[in-house]
């Protein structure tokens, strides 16, 4: 018998998912590779990190604009 695991658990929804599964079939996100307690991990958010940078720099730019040009 095998010590690996055949399942694995949506971080988002705790669903029983297939160890190869890249999504799921309950709530639709993406997921990772499970950790040492069965838990799939979370994928790293480009798009969450990039608008957030995005969002600081324009916030930052109208700072400037309203307050400190001459």
């Amino acid at each position: 018998m095998s010590n690996r695991m055949a399942i694995k658990r949506c971080p988002y929804c705790s669903t029983n998912l297939n160890i190869h599964d890249t999504r799921c079939a309950s709530c639709k996100r993406r997921v990772g590779e499970a950790d040492k307690y069965g838990i799939a991990r979370k994928p790293f958010d480009w798009k969450g990190y990039g608008m957030c940078i995005l969002a600081t720099i324009a916030f930052v730019g109208f700072m400037w604009w309203a307050f400190f040009r001459k």
